[in-house]
């Protein structure tokens, strides 16, 4: 049994990301293996040493900050998590309640601190489909973790600063701040990114890897891949001319 906790599934979906955590249950069935989802949010009891995994997806800003009131009082439990190698996901927004800090317009607003990174909101307009302070666009990148391309979206207002193990390289336009390739963030099982799509349903090698990965820990036998979500995977590839 693989027990997996989407945290703030009410407030930390703006774009349908619960897509991913369904995506998680979808490949481990394909392999016989039982998934459990826990829905949980604010002020909610959490055990976090039962769950195999947490997922946290993207949000509104106001969304956003009132996530981080909650979390703030569950940091030592947080933290505890991500040393004993559980795993945690982050897409969207959601990479920056763990740095240190978030500035915005009008002011600072310390975050959890757990990874010394932090965050600025954005003042850009680096593509034609982006309007005024938001960074937009459909990305590609590449991770060392497998050979595939990673494939995704971008919309977003922030800027990560100062993280030094970032997850993906992509092209400097839709890096975390704008001033090289470096995209997302990575330390031990966490595995942090601004790609949503939603990221897992769209990358079924990386997603793959994870659940390859968690299933070893767990002594499970894990093989199977969706074989509709590749070959969506690769007709994308094929349409776009992506090499």
């Amino acid at each position: 049994m693989i027990n997996i906790l989407h945290l703030y599934y009410d407030l930390l979906n703006l774009y349908g990301e619960n897509a991913n955590t369904r995506c998680l249950v979808h490949n481990l069935k394909l392999n016989n293996i039982k998934a459990h989802v826990d829905l949980k949010s604010i002020n909610d009891k959490i055990d976090f040493q039962k769950y195999d995994l947490i997922y946290i997806g993207s949000g509104s800003e106001d969304n956003l900050f009132l996530s981080l009131n909650d979390l703030m009082k569950r940091k030592k439990d947080i933290k505890e998590y991500i040393e004993s190698n559980k795993y945690l996901i982050l897409t969207g927004n959601s990479i920056d309640l763990f740095g240190n800090f978030i500035q915005t317009e009008e002011k600072k607003i310390n975050a959890l601190g757990i990874f010394n990174y932090y965050t600025k909101f954005a003042n850009v307009n680096n593509s034609d489909s982006a309007s005024k302070d938001r960074i937009v666009g459909e990305v590609t990148a590449s991770s060392k973790l497998i050979q595939e391309k990673i494939i995704g979206f971008q919309n977003r207002c922030d800027l990560n600063y100062k993280i030094k193990s970032p997850l993906f390289k992509i092209n400097q336009n839709y890096s975390n701040d704008l001033n090289n390739t470096h995209e997302g963030f990575t330390y031990k099982n966490v595995y942090a990114t601004h790609i949503i799509g939603p990221l897992l349903i769209r990358n079924p090698y990386f997603t793959n890897y994870i659940l390859s990965k968690l299933c070893e820990d767990k002594n499970l036998k894990y093989e199977n891949l969706d074989e509709l979500s590749i070959n969506a995977y690769n007709k994308y590839l094929e349409n776009f001319n992506i090499e």
